[in-house]
């Protein structure tokens, strides 16, 4: 019983009283509604914080497309520019996390590695003679990623000033992100070795929605909780932020629930991999930002949906700093302590501190207005039938039905990872039980599954644990707790009666003995705008939605007998979800079944219409060939750019510019 009480105090146990005798359970409508009645997670205790929804709006929409924040020229929307996701084709080739040793893979037309310009041919990576059969011959495996270029590796030194984007860095030689050169050293041709952008290990998903997600990055390691700091929540024990109640600077906890694109986006900035250089931190960015002009270099419509009003005469930045729209969007008490007033841990400067979380804070106010609902689907959800062609029907009772989409993809958000596991809607089913496609009964984090894209052995995914040893599964702290190990990190309810497989007892710790399906599970990712947010998979293998639908139909990519596969690991002899089998769909419902995925595109994201729309970006795309972007030193490589223009509210057809297209449309 003193265990019982315990649990009930840390993580909100939710018994039922009697399992032996329970009502039929009755499944509910599966069929998704609109997204347009859905609302945005609220964020208790958020406007004690902010104290101004809109200039959190502007101060993140700055922040997320400036290059400045870079340490070399890399804003977030880098890798999010094109409906929210990367679609470029030159040098993303990544290297799966557990696949470091073993470099680079050639793909299926020979090619790969450093600085790689990928082919239509290149895709599936996981190609089969036959792609509607499982079993029949491999043709290739490329074991690499299709990931986003990010940031050369250097080592941090100083802030720059401020007519200087690039960081003050160390050049450091890269011996995986490099590529040989022949240039002429007195006169006599010689090979040099020059660093090349690094690439991600997993593909980028979209931003776009993105605010409906319980956690965040393929993994989930963007917690729920926003601690003020970083993406670790209530794991980091050491994250607090700064408060000043006109006296005294005091340090405060943050644990803002349903906060998880706060803590995705503070994640990337700091990363050697994708923006950073090695050993920077927060303090180093505020420092650099805080007196600065937002988007100095970069230009902004007149028209933009939320920066239009602040621009600059010429169109280039903003009229105002950084430090003035910190101050507009949020309550004093974050940032009105004197330089001379010092905290308990003797820091003097609170805006300095607090940065991240104004960083995180605004960022996500950004990206929860990027909500795409307004598509033919939504007009259907809403009794629009002849919204959706004959076609789209019959793919979306494929989708329903036969084809067994709908078990995961679910909710308006198309994710059983976002909307519906949100706190005042399912939370008490976070961790469910069920039997696994090989008949085993296991326990899993909901929303996060291993549908055998790749062995398990090249990526855990939620599988890992965090930096404190803390498993990121909530299944696994789980069943650890009820083997008698420590109170789960993370705060989250279980409810034994919302199991899909349950014991005949109301006794939670019966189902201690249940073994674990969390190796190399992936977040669900929604399917809204999926026509225009390829390559796909969290390993980006697949080019089109085709790719996609014939992996589903011949039941993944999965290799073994009956009772273990490539899905397994460690004990565990195969971690595949249920729904991964043989659909044996035909072509016309696999062509419907496309057809009604791409009837989720809301043409305002296709446009680039308000609120997607954006200031310019100049992305690097590749190196070597005609073009510039940033003059880093003889041991750099020289980028090849592309240039995205500023976009109003009135979208790329205002410029003339042709809409958004699939990511095979750039492929050689």
């Amino acid at each position: 019983m003193t265990r019982h009480k315990t649990l009930l105090s840390t993580v909100s146990l939710l018994a039922a009283t009697s399992l032996t005798a329970q009502a039929p359970h009755v499944e509910p409508d599966p069929t998704p509604p609109s997204l347009r009645a859905a609302k945005v997670p609220k964020v208790p205790g958020l406007n004690r914080i902010v104290k101004s929804k809109h200039w959190a709006e502007v101060l993140g929409k700055a922040f997320f497309w400036d290059q400045a924040l870079g340490s070399d020229g890399v804003a977030c929307a880098s890798c999010h520019y094109h409906a929210g996701a990367d679609n470029r084709t030159i040098n993303q080739l990544g290297i799966a996390p557990e696949l470091g040793a073993q470099g680079f893979d050639v793909t299926a037309t020979g090619g790969g590695g450093v600085n790689y310009s990928l082919r239509g041919e290149d895709f599936p990576f996981y190609k089969l003679a036959d792609p509607n059969d499982r079993k029949s011959q491999l043709i290739h495996h490329n074991k690499n990623v299709g990931g986003s270029a990010g940031a050369f590796r250097s080592d941090f030194v100083a802030v720059p000033p401020q007519s200087q984007v690039i960081d003050d860095f160390a050049p450091v030689a890269d011996p995986v992100w490099n590529e040989d050169h022949v240039t002429l050293i007195n006169g006599t041709p010689q090979v040099v070795q020059l660093n090349t952008r690094r690439v991600t290990g997993r593909n980028a998903p979209t931003a776009i929605n993105a605010v409906f997600n319980f956690r965040n990055f393929w993994d989930g390691r963007a917690n729920n909780e926003f601690n003020g700091q970083d993406n670790w929540g209530p794991r980091n024990p050491n994250a607090y932020v700064l408060t000043w109640d006109g006296q005294e600077v005091d340090q405060e906890r943050l644990r803002l629930k349903n906060a998880s694109l706060a803590s995705q986006a503070v994640g990337p900035p700091n990363s050697d991999v994708e923006m950073a250089c090695r050993g920077r931190v927060f303090e180093d960015i505020a420092e650099k930002l805080l007196p600065r002009q937002p988007l100095a270099y970069q230009y902004i419509a007149a028209d933009d949906s939320l920066l239009g009003p602040y621009v600059q005469p010429g169109g280039v930045g903003l009229v105002t700093t950084y430090e003035d729209l910190i101050r507009n969007a949020f309550h004093e008490e974050y940032w009105g302590a004197p330089d001379t007033a010092t905290s308990a841990a003797g820091e003097s400067d609170q805006m300095v501190h607090n940065f991240a979380m104004y960083f995180g804070l605004a960022v996500m106010a950004y990206e929860s207005t990027l909500v795409s609902d307004d598509t033919r689907y939504d007009d259907f959800a809403e009794g629009s039938i002849s919204a959706l062609s004959s076609s789209e029907l019959n793919g979306l009772n494929i989708f329903l039905g036969k084809g067994k989409c709908v078990n995961c993809h679910k909710g308006p958000d198309f994710t059983g990872a976002g909307y519906v596991l949100q706190k005042e809607r399912n939370e008490s089913g976070l961790v469910e039980r069920m039997r696994m496609e090989k008949k085993f009964i296991a326990q899993y984090d909901n929303g996060f599954y291993n549908i055998s894209v790749d062995p398990t052995s090249f990526d855990l995914g939620i599988g890992y644990n965090d930096p404190w040893g803390n498993p990121l599964s909530w299944t696994r702290q789980w069943l650890d707790y009820l083997n008698g190990g420590s109170t789960p990190v993370d705060s989250f309810q279980v409810d034994p009666a919302t199991y899909e497989e349950q014991l005949l007892t109301n006794d939670p710790f019966a189902y201690a003995g249940d073994r674990d399906a969390v190796d190399g599970a992936f977040k669900t990712s929604g399917l809204r705008n999926i026509e225009l947010t390829g390559p796909y998979m969290h390993n980006g293998s697949m080019s089109t939605l085709e790719q996609v639908v014939e992996f589903y139909n011949r039941g993944g990519n999965y290799v073994g007998n009956g009772q273990s596969d490539t899905t397994g690991y460690g004990p565990n002899p195969s971690n595949l979800d249920a729904d991964i089998r043989k659909l044996d769909l035909t072509v016309q419902e696999q062509a419907d079944l496309v057809a009604f995925m791409k009837a989720l595109t809301d043409e305002r994201v296709r446009n680039e219409q308000a609120p997607f729309d954006h200031p310019s970006l100049i992305i690097p795309h590749g190196h070597n060939q005609p073009g510039w972007f940033y003059d880093l030193g003889p041991l750099y490589s020289t980028d090849n750019i592309r240039v995205l223009p500023a976009v109003g509210q009135g979208g790329r057809q205002a410029l003339g510019l042709s809409p958004l297209q699939p990511f095979e449309r750039g492929l050689r």
